[in-house]
């Protein structure tokens, strides 16, 4: 079982490896991608479940790349993160064929193949879960 997972990973390493990317800075503009509203730092973190230093470090390159912008929350002890124009573009161009392949590949399974995947991904994640909580 192990060894799948870890092929399935490479399988991402291996696209965000030929975008000039990692895995984690892909997640970040996917989800930067899919929503109108800004993300904060926070946000991202619990979403991703990524260390905080890591997704500051990814938010900052794209910054620096100007395919986000930061700009000050209500709260301001936080930023709200967002794609710029050039930074909507790029993350269609780089999530956009990702998507296309999980799909053809979701589609290649039938429907009862793919309900019973769902199902048993989701049991696994909480066995897994209150096996490692104890």
């Amino acid at each position: 079982m192990r060894e799948i997972w870890n092929r399935i990973d490479a399988h991402y390493d291996g696209y965000a490896k030929k975008a000039g990317l990692n895995t984690a800075s892909i997640m970040v503009l996917d989800c930067l991608y899919r929503v109108d509203f800004p993300y904060t730092q926070k946000a991202l973190c619990e979403k991703l479940l990524l260390p905080k230093q890591f997704v500051n470090t990814i938010v900052n390159a794209f910054r620096e790349q100007g395919h986000v912008a930061l700009r000050e929350a209500k709260d301001r002890r936080n930023k709200e993160i967002r794609l710029t124009p050039s930074g909507k573009a790029y993350a269609q161009a780089v999530v956009k064929p990702l998507d296309d392949a999980e799909e053809e590949a979701w589609a290649s399974l039938t429907d009862p193949e793919r309900e019973t995947l769902a199902r048993a991904l989701q049991k696994f994640e909480q066995s897994l879960r209150h096996a490692l909580e104890r």
